[in-house]
């Protein structure tokens, strides 16, 4: 079974591959989803785009370049999306999302515009991203005071999984959050309709103030956060990695997916790594078929969206929160660790974390932008004063 594409070691790199992405953030999607305002039948044609967006762009780009080039959605991005979509109806967020992928469309074609974004500071980006993550993870244990036996339970779990299997900490806290929840509402189960999940199209519509607020910093977080992070997990690994190719086919994917809803298309870093290392083919230049196989699991995730959504839709409020705070604790940590380490950056970065998680909004910018402004600004004064 070491033949060709059907190997054992393949496939099941590409199953826990894609297992680690769902649920490491498939509660924050949903949260994303709810907050924009989407019916059952929206939310499951979101899951259906993202799960073929994603599906097929892997096994299209690994088969062609013979590279584990893994693709997922951002869950930084949807992190960000939690706090601003409520502020906006569905076709707009949706018009955004399609100006995101022309901007990563057009980064692929034009070098300078690539090189430009690099040179935003990185501790003033992670700073951006650590006070969008922070209060999903401060939320995480608010539960304590209204279902404490639950949180000590699900608590618990996340530490010793951490402990003694980090790689599948998520994939236990969903365990046992299913039982969880089935416990505190029994007819749980009984809400999952098996079933195909349909594609809904809704006509996008483009509001400047949601270009300038949604469409651009969620580009910064995905190229940031994601792309260039998934760029560098393949150098690690020994790749070459096909980066024109990548954002200007990734730029047209969300383009085309953004009316269905797929929001985010971009390359995966951390479950990309389970499709690299040697456990999974001791010759390198096999290891893309574990990828191709990620892919095909991507697509059957999809189109089972409806049994997914039935599912999460009816959990309690609580156990989602420590879901999703949880899953974002590492994410959290690297951000903190990255954004103030570098002495030359750390009063700006500090600006940034505090403006961006002050929420204001000023002459139609949102907190976000004045934190990246503020940030930078205060940076280069500083920068030039010296």
């Amino acid at each position: 079974m070491n033949n060709k594409y059907v190997s054992v070691s393949h496939i099941t790199a590409g199953f826990s591959a894609v297992l680690i992405g769902y649920t490491s953030s498939i509660v924050i999607i949903l949260q994303a989803v709810t907050a924009a305002g989407a019916s059952a039948a929206q939310i499951e044609s979101w899951l259906l785009a993202l799960g073929l967006m994603m599906g097929f762009s892997s096994i299209g780009y690994s088969w062609y370049y013979k590279t584990p080039i893994l693709t997922a959605w951002s869950t930084p991005g949807a992190a960000m999306l939690v706090g601003v979509a409520p502020q906006h109806d569905l076709p707009t967020l949706l018009g955004a999302f399609v100006v995101t992928g022309a901007l990563i469309f057009i980064t692929g074609l034009i070098t300078p515009l690539s090189n430009a974004l690099k040179r935003i500071p990185s501790p003033l980006a992670t700073a951006m991203l650590a006070a969008i993550l922070l209060p999903f993870c401060i939320n995480a244990f608010e539960p304590i005071m209204s279902v404490s036996g639950v949180f000590l339970l699900l608590f618990t779990t996340y530490a010793l999984s951490k402990r003694f299997a980090a790689n599948y900490t998520m994939l236990m806290l969903l365990i046992v959050s299913l039982v969880a929840a089935f416990y505190l509402d029994n007819t749980l189960i009984s809400n999952a309709n098996l079933g195909i999940a349909a594609p809904i199209w809704l006509l996008p519509q483009f509001d400047l103030g949601a270009i300038i607020n949604i469409a651009i910093p969620f580009y910064i977080v995905t190229m940031l956060s994601q792309n260039l992070s998934g760029i560098a997990m393949m150098q690690s690994y020994g790749y070459n990695t096909p980066v024109k190719p990548i954002l200007v086919g990734t730029g047209i994917i969300n383009i085309l997916g953004a009316p269905f809803g797929g929001f985010s298309l971009n390359l995966a870093a951390i479950s990309a790594a389970i499709c690299m290392n040697e456990h999974v083919d001791n010759n390198k230049h096999n290891r893309y078929r574990a990828v191709i196989w990620a892919g095909v699991f991507y697509i059957v995730a999809g189109a089972l969206a409806s049994s997914v959504v039935a599912i999460f839709l009816a959990f309690p409020r609580e156990i989602t929160e420590m879901l999703a705070g949880f899953a974002l604790l590492g994410t959290l940590l690297m951000c903190l660790q990255s954004a103030f380490s570098n002495e030359h950056y750390r009063e700006g970065a500090l600006l940034t974390f505090l403006v961006t998680l002050s929420g204001i909004s000023f002459l139609g910018l949102n907190a976000i932008i004045w934190g990246l402004i503020i940030g930078w600004g205060y940076s280069f004064l500083v920068s030039r004063r010296v």
